[in-house]
């Protein structure tokens, strides 16, 4: 059973690689020390092989959970999963919560196109954003250039908190990175689009009562959110629809 994987290591190795890192189920804890055991016996460093360890997954359908089981020979293929509920949702979903926490997942929850649904909540932020800029275009409003606008005027509660959310980005995909946790992205993703969409029910871009100046500060506030929406969903690879 170990074999095939010893010979898997010693290739990433011998290609120059210096730093290996493996993903294993929880019922694999017990392969770890002896595929440390093994690399090194082939000569290699096993402090280049970082591995980690993910809970499983529950699942449920319509409030029952799906008995999975080799023994039993049930399973749920990932191709057919994203073909049930989409590969966004799938890949959202997983990214939920960090890997050492288990996960009960509603298929039914999964697939929904509502609010409830947290792919389909930040998807919808970064479609709203698209709206605002699609109607500036068709009112035809003359923005100035980021340099002749007056971003002092994004005072209120609603645009700070879109402004202080985009701010923590960089900070948030470091510790990411740092940290093997793609679900600190989801989890900030999932508190910009909460921002968002209060600014989105909150503070008008157009209309009768809205200063033109405000209107292009505006503006770029969500050309911003809607930049690093798309950005950051692109790098936990899942899609940025413009409409929804």
């Amino acid at each position: 059973y170990i074999t095939p994987d010893i010979a898997y290591h010693r290739t990433k190795y011998a290609r120059g690689y210096d730093l290996l890192i493996n993903v294993f189920g929880a019922d694999h804890h017990g392969y770890v020390t002896r595929l440390r055991a093994a690399v090194e016996a082939l000569g290699n460093d096993p402090d280049q092989l970082e591995v980690r360890i993910t809970q499983m997954v529950r699942l449920e359908r319509d409030g029952e959970e799906v008995k999975i089981g080799k023994r039993s020979g049930v399973f749920i293929e990932l191709a057919d999963l994203i073909d049930e509920v989409g590969a966004d949702a799938t890949r959202f979903t997983y990214l939920l919560q960090g890997i050492d926490s288990q996960q009960t997942v509603d298929l039914a929850a999964m697939a929904a196109q509502s609010m409830d649904n947290p792919v389909y909540y930040v998807q919808m932020a970064h479609a709203r954003a698209c709206s605002i800029l699609r109607k500036e275009v068709e009112v035809g409003f003359a923005r100035p250039g980021l340099e002749g606008v007056d971003l002092g005027l994004l005072g209120a509660v609603r645009e700070l908190e879109v402004l202080r959310a985009i701010s923590e980005m960089n900070d948030v995909l470091s510790l990411a990175v740092r940290d093997r946790a793609p679900h600190k992205v989801i989890t900030w993703l999932r508190e910009l689009a909460s921002a968002f969409h209060g600014f989105f029910h909150d503070c008008y871009v157009f209309g009768n009562d809205v200063d033109p100046e405000l209107t292009a500060a505006r503006l770029w506030l969500v050309e911003a959110a809607r930049t690093v929406l798309a950005s950051s969903l692109s790098i936990v690879g899942v899609s940025a629809p413009e409409e929804l």
